[in-house]
């Protein structure tokens, strides 16, 4: 049976990044809205809840996080 991990419905805004199993290599990172549910075939999977760690943790291993950016967030208000 393939494993699969799901995390639906969280009350706030939930940033999230996806590591292959060694935790060397991020596979995926995104947002999950409360009215959304994120399915993966990820296991190591990282939950923020605060977007300035989760861009933090990014930069950190090489990834422009783009539009989820802070600099990117002040200007769309």
């Amino acid at each position: 049976m393939e494993k699969r991990t799901e995390f639906c419905y969280p009350s706030v805004e939930t940033w999230f990044i996806c590591w292959d199993d060694p935790r060397t290599e991020i596979k995926g990172y995104g947002s999950i809205d409360p009215t959304q549910c994120l399915a993966s075939e990820w296991i190591e999977i990282d939950y923020y809840t605060d977007m300035e760690t989760w861009v933090k943790i990014l930069e950190e291993n090489g990834i422009d996080p783009g539009p989820f950016g802070p600099e990117d967030e002040e200007e769309n208000e």
